[in-house]
């Protein structure tokens, strides 16, 4: 009997080392299942860009989960905040080029600059983020859970 509690006490004292072991195999995973998909079904239903939503992706570091959008227009420039914040009216100009080349209903004009409305707010992740959280913390803790009932020594 006393083996039985030497071993039930060392498995005790593993236990945060194993729930830290599972958490970083398993947390993307979840995340990707939850919170990633959340914000996919929100850039679906906000009728962003496919080219958007296939760029969401999610990385554990060790201690930080990260989830982010990869998303640059055509000179680079990154558009991802411009979508969840928005711009407001403001100035463009041509930074290399004489003038700038859009085409309106198939007619091409040219613009030595002007004005746009800006692009309205899509806050994406925000609500992404709100409506898949708690399914992520509910799947994190009941698959912790089922892993320590599974891994349990006596039980």
């Amino acid at each position: 009997m006393p083996d039985n509690l030497y071993l039930s006490a060392l498995r005790t004292q593993s236990l945060p080392f194993r729930i830290q072991e599972y958490v970083n195999f398993k947390i993307v995973d979840i995340a990707n299942e939850t919170i990633v998909k959340a914000i996919r079904d929100e850039a679906v239903h906000k009728n962003m860009p496919q080219r958007y939503i296939d760029n969401i992706h999610s990385e554990f570091d060790g201690s930080e989960l990260w989830i982010w959008v990869d998303f640059k227009g055509k000179n680079k420039v990154p558009l991802d905040l411009f979508f969840e914040e928005g711009t407001k009216r403001h100035f463009v100009k041509p930074k290399i080029e004489k003038a700038l080349k859009f085409v309106q209903e198939g007619v091409e004009y040219f613009s030595k600059g002007h004005y746009v409305s800006g692009i309205k707010a899509r806050h994406v992740f925000r609500d992404g983020l709100k409506n898949g959280y708690p399914k992520f913390k509910s799947k994190l803790i009941s698959d912790i859970e089922e892993y320590l009932q599974e891994t349990s020594l006596f039980g």
